[in-house]
């Protein structure tokens, strides 16, 4: 079974936690509170992906597999942390293997803004923006993109 389809069947509550299990055992951790948008895509079934329970998707995102969308500020409990969401706005893709690590406050990446693989992202970026590296640097805009959407 697909991954977008497991996360459809999710948003009936009683289903939640066997829904979970079942990602985890695809080596997927998406928690429940995750909100995810229409026509999300993940790739290769998204394995070894990780996803903050603050994090919100907005619709037609890729997340390609082994990307991790959490926290920055590991050294702090929980209840001392600073970051607040993660937001992923329409159309941005998030490559393999690339880390989206917030913080605090909101981080944002903006609509059909691109994070290359590999790559280890440490703030907000813009729409239309191409970042990649370790730690990522913007690299470039993408052409031809409505915005407006």
């Amino acid at each position: 079974m697909k991954i977008e389809t497991l996360i459809k069947f999710r948003r009936n509550t009683l289903l939640n936690k066997i829904i979970h299990k079942l990602l985890l055992r695809k080596g997927v951790d998406i928690p429940s509170n995750v909100k995810i948008g229409k026509n999300v895509q993940f790739p290769h079934n998204a394995i070894g992906t990780v996803i903050h329970n603050n994090t919100i998707i907005e619709d037609n995102v890729k997340i390609y597999q082994n990307v991790t969308i959490g926290r920055a500020d590991i050294e702090n409990d929980f209840s001392d942390s600073k970051m607040e969401s993660i937001k992923v706005e329409n159309g941005s893709i998030i490559c393999a293997g690339a880390k989206v690590l917030c913080k605090e406050k909101q981080m944002v990446l903006g609509k059909n803004s691109i994070v290359g693989a590999n790559a280890v992202l440490l703030n907000s970026i813009g729409e239309n923006e191409i970042w990649a590296g370790v730690p990522a640097k913007k690299i470039g805009m993408r052409k031809n993109r409505n915005t407006e959407d």
